[in-house]
């Protein structure tokens, strides 16, 4: 019974640390996109806050590096049942466990400054749009105005008057309405409207997303507690016996003065 808990709780380890390391590719990999593309860039540098939202993709970039390094250890530490590769997962499981803790806690408490500083940024983002900027066609274009049109869906930075004349930018349509470019088949809101809604509403879904991981790594914590311990187990003359019958890789050598083998690990 203990040893099929034990198999058990191996399986759902390397299963907890497969969804992490995914996890962390795509904190990866979107850290990395908004760094390098150029619509992305142009967005950050007109929000007022660039120097500050560089370093917080520096740290993406980090999280989402460090995640996938942990999450390996984890996944070889459950397969090998290796009490070294767990003890590491562990020990940087809680250091990840502190800092998001530390994070979520203090987006808690500076709430107001946190979201201050977010409608601040995108306002100075949206207010840096060219009311003359009309695309003549109805393609998708490159801007970061459009993209901000398209995904948050509004038009303007107060409404759909902000662009004169009767024709608005493709990305200020409808989706599926008949008559786009004309003002008749636009969003109505403005995106600072928009933008100062989403934050109020979605902040502290965000904080409880964020509050959540480290919830969800204690449980990986306790649970490479246990297969640590599993993995060694104290005999009655004091040696130490893998819980698992695994073949260790050794070196023997023998010569006049000693007389010996050196079990490098389990494999």
């Amino acid at each position: 019974m203990g040893r099929a808990c034990s198999t058990c709780l191996v399986i759902a380890l390397i299963a907890f640390n497969v969804l992490f390391l995914l996890i962390g590719a795509a904190i990866l990999c979107f850290a990395i996109y908004c760094y390098v593309d150029a619509t992305i860039q142009s967005a950050i540098s007109q929000s007022g806050y660039g120097d500050k939202v560089q370093n917080l993709l520096y740290g993406l970039i980090g999280l989402g590096s460090l995640t996938i390094i942990v999450s390996i250890f984890g996944c070889c530490g459950a397969y090998h049942e290796s009490a070294c590769l767990l003890g590491t997962y562990f020990t940087c499981l809680v250091i990840m466990f502190g800092v998001e803790l530390a994070v979520g806690a203090l987006c808690l408490v500076f709430r107001n400054e946190t979201e201050t500083r977010i409608n601040k940024a995108l306002e100075n983002v949206i207010m840096s749009f060219s009311d003359t900027s009309i695309p003549g066609n109805n393609g998708m274009t490159s801007s970061y105005r459009d993209l901000i049109q398209r995904v948050i869906q509004c038009c303007g930075i107060y409404g759909v008057d902000d662009y004169p004349g009767p024709n608005i930018p493709a990305s200020c349509c409808i989706p599926g309405r008949a008559g786009c470019p004309s003002k008749l088949a636009a969003f109505t809101v403005g995106c600072k409207q928009v933008t100062n809604e989403l934050v109020r509403q979605k902040f502290l879904t965000a904080l409880a997303l964020i509050m959540s991981v480290p919830l969800v790594k204690a449980v990986g914590q306790n649970s490479t507690a246990f297969i640590c311990a599993a993995a060694t187990r104290p005999t009655l003359d004091g040696t130490v016996k893998w819980a698992v019958a695994k073949k260790p890789r050794c070196v023997c050598v023998m010569d006049k003065q000693f007389t010996g083998c050196l079990c490098c690990g389990l494999y």
